[in-house]
């Protein structure tokens, strides 16, 4: 079973990796199409994707993803340690999805919501939020956290050998 929960991890954090970087070359395109220069920051049309936490998120799950196949290929008990640390930025990254599709909530409820300069797509008109690829990313996040959360409990079950002191060291 925790073998099968590490390939669904993985296959969960492949996909998000895969939505997220498709998701930042269509506004890299969309940037370079308005005018945009690679490390220009500021004073183009459509926001560099780089100042965008779709690119923050793109990064993280890619951290994630190698991660999960370091897990996967891992030795029992280095692999509880290492999914410890990968639960932990998985929590982190699903705090900054979920945070961030809250702000796009809080701007698309405004008597005159306008694109944010945070949003994924920020040059188009208000989206709404259930509609852009944060949402889709957050949730992918949050599934890849709840798998992470599911293998360190079948570990932490009593009577396995990978529980406590990771192999008699502390």
């Amino acid at each position: 079973m925790d073998r099968l929960l590490r390939r669904v991890q993985v296959a969960l954090l492949a996909l998000g990796t895969a939505f997220s970087w498709v998701t930042l070359l269509v506004d890299y395109r969309r940037f370079f199409a308005a005018g945009g220069q690679v490390f220009e920051l500021s004073g183009c049309a459509v926001a560099n994707p780089l100042v965008t936490p779709c690119f923050y998120g793109a990064l993280a799950f890619l951290a994630a993803f190698a991660w999960a196949v370091a897990i996967l290929r891992s030795p029992p008990a280095a692999a509880l340690r290492r999914q410890r640390g990968l639960n932990w930025l998985l929590i982190a990254g699903t705090a900054f999805a979920w945070a961030n599709l809250a702000y796009e909530v809080y701007r698309f409820i405004q008597p005159q919501p306008s694109a944010s300069a945070f949003s994924c797509p920020k040059d188009e008109a208000a989206v709404h939020p259930l509609l852009t690829p944060c949402f889709y990313g957050a949730l992918i996040y949050l599934a890849a956290l709840v798998v992470s959360m599911s293998i360190l409990r079948t570990r932490a079950e009593p009577g396995r050998p990978e529980q406590g002191n990771l192999g008699g060291r502390t």
